[in-house]
């Protein structure tokens, strides 16, 4: 019984090293969704979409905005500065494909006191 459970822990430990960049990115597009999310004004999109498009965001700031982030030496904080940038552009790109929606959608009323 206590070699299985080593080899569990192994195999598990094994997973998480090999995909532990992807593992960060995830969680940092998920923070950085969030963020964006209250910086951005405009309308909300629910708390899964608001995931979705952090982590999309994420991983497009990492690729395309990180080697422009030079007033930040530490790895984790450009990733997070580049994936805020990237996530606030991809909410704006989507917010102006939904401005015909009715406004009773607004899902950031608590920010205007209504």
């Amino acid at each position: 019984m206590n070699g299985t459970l080593r080899e569990i822990a192994n195999f598990v430990a094994g997973l998480y090293f090999q995909n532990k960049d992807l593992i960060i990115l995830i969680a940092m597009g998920m923070a950085c969704g969030v963020i964006s999310q209250i910086i951005l004004p405009g309308k909300g999109f629910g708390i899964i979409v608001t995931i979705v498009v952090g982590i999309i965001g994420c991983f497009v700031g990492k690729m395309f905005l990180i080697k422009y982030i030079t007033f930040v030496d530490n790895k984790s904080i450009k990733i997070m500065v580049a994936g805020i940038a990237g996530t606030m552009v991809l909410s704006s790109i989507i917010n102006l494909f939904r401005l015909g929606e009715p406004k009773h959608k607004d899902k950031t009323k608590w920010r205007n006191n209504t």
